[in-house]
């Protein structure tokens, strides 16, 4: 199949009447928009083998996950999104399956009304795929905004997708509605992002929990200069405990790719849980002891 096929296939799954403020769509050598309030950029790539394994997703799931990552990534600013671009090396594979890819992409898309306004395609050896969502805020949400006082709070609790991960990595068949909803938020994560939005005007800081608990607060305390205490009582109060008593906690506080929102306040955020609280100091503890992050991060030799 030649590039320009591929494209007109994958150009029509992505096509929606164009925005207001989006004055040159998809199909120049770039999309043109225009915005009144400040942008907010973000961009994610996902890698075979790395981010996801074929044989236990979808390229429809795939698609879903990756850009779930960028739109949660934005959300956690304090801004919606708008646009968003893609880019993929595609081996030749997969160039059958490309438009279910594309699908998902645009279903996750959909869920935010955001629209896809360009990106690239190449060939190459092995799948990946990367996501630059654009969007908009009229103020931002930084790491840095947490206050000695503040309670911490999270959309909903951590560690689904490790557990699913744990599931798959077992070759284990999810024998209860808890083991199926672990499984599909590591496939393809179900983000509340209007429950995100609802959220922005309570908010002194925030973070979108990719790495895991542990290591994104500590993100918050870093920039922030102050310290965060995290109750291990309402940890417990995890669902995950009824797939394995010894490990959810462990997923809980280190598991990753969940894009739960964390995010510190004064007041109330109603329908999120308040885990911890905001103190003088560094670092992240639990139920005042130190706490070592065990969470996700690249590494090379």
């Amino acid at each position: 199949m030649k590039e320009a096929e591929l494209l007109g296939q994958i150009q029509a799954i992505f096509a929606r009447p164009a925005k207001p403020n989006l004055s040159v769509p998809n199909g120049d050598d770039g999309a043109v928009f225009t915005s009144n309030k400040q942008v907010i950029a973000c961009a994610d790539v996902a890698v075979e083998g790395i981010h996801f394994k074929p044989e236990w997703s979808s390229l429809f799931e795939v698609g879903r996950k990756i850009t779930a990552a960028n739109l949660a990534d934005l959300c956690a600013m304090g801004g919606w999104p708008e646009f968003v671009l893609v880019t993929v090396v595609l081996p030749d594979k997969y160039v059958s399956s490309a438009t279910e890819l594309a699908k998902g992409i645009a279903f996750e898309s959909d869920l935010v009304e955001a629209q896809v306004i360009g990106g690239d395609i190449s060939s190459g050896q092995q799948l990946s795929i990367s996501i630059t969502a654009l969007g908009e805020t009229t103020r931002p949400l930084l790491r840095s905004g947490a206050r000695v006082g503040d309670s911490v709070y999270v959309s909903h609790l951590p560690g689904s997708s490790a557990a699913g991960l744990a599931l798959l990595t077992q070759g284990k068949v999810a024998s209860s509605k808890i083991e199926e909803r672990a499984i599909t938020q590591h496939k393809a994560p179900n983000v509340d992002y209007l429950k995100y939005r609802e959220s922005f005007a309570k908010l002194n800081s925030a973070i979108d929990i990719s790495d895991g608990l542990v290591i994104d607060a500590g993100h918050i305390a870093s920039e922030s200069g102050v310290g965060i205490n995290l109750n291990s009582e309402v940890l417990k109060g995890s669902e995950l405990k009824e797939i394995d008593s010894e490990q959810f906690l462990n997923w809980v506080l280190n598991g990753g790719e969940d894009h739960v929102l964390l995010g510190t306040s004064g007041e109330d955020v109603a329908g999120f849980v308040e885990i911890g609280k905001v103190l003088s100091g560094s670092g992240v503890t639990l139920d005042g002891n130190e706490i070592t992050a065990e969470g996700f991060t690249h590494s090379w030799k």
